[in-house]
């Protein structure tokens, strides 16, 4: 008898494998999105706190800062749609999100024994 994919899937390591990566990417471009707007914003907070005073700043957007912008929000679209991928394939796989299913298949894990 033949198995379905998604058993097939369930007993391999692959799909586990695939949740993790497809997380970690998630998370990778998550930080990549924050970074420089964080960076900016404790600059601005440790430059104000130094002259005691609000410092100039431009309240329009330059070209640079338009680039920063749309790169960004490109990172944040990146995150979104690796997290979304790694929960529907972990939905699918496992019936349940992707960090409840990567903590039941380390537990599956460890109680194999691979000898």
């Amino acid at each position: 008898m033949r198995a379905s994919l998604r058993q097939i899937l369930a007993d391999s390591h692959i799909s586990a494998v695939a949740v993790g990566v497809l997380l970690l990417w998630s998370l990778s471009s998550g930080f990549q999105a924050l970074w420089i707007p964080l960076y900016r914003a404790t600059s601005f907070l440790f430059r104000t706190l130094a002259i005691l005073g609000i410092p100039y700043f431009s309240p329009t957007l330059a070209t640079f800062d338009r680039a920063t912008l749309t790169n960004r929000l490109s990172y944040l679209l990146y995150a979104l749609i690796n997290f979304v991928a790694a929960s529907l394939l972990s939905r699918w796989v496992y019936g349940a999100g992707p960090l409840q299913s990567l903590r039941k298949y380390c537990t599956k894990l460890s109680k194999r024994n691979h000898v």
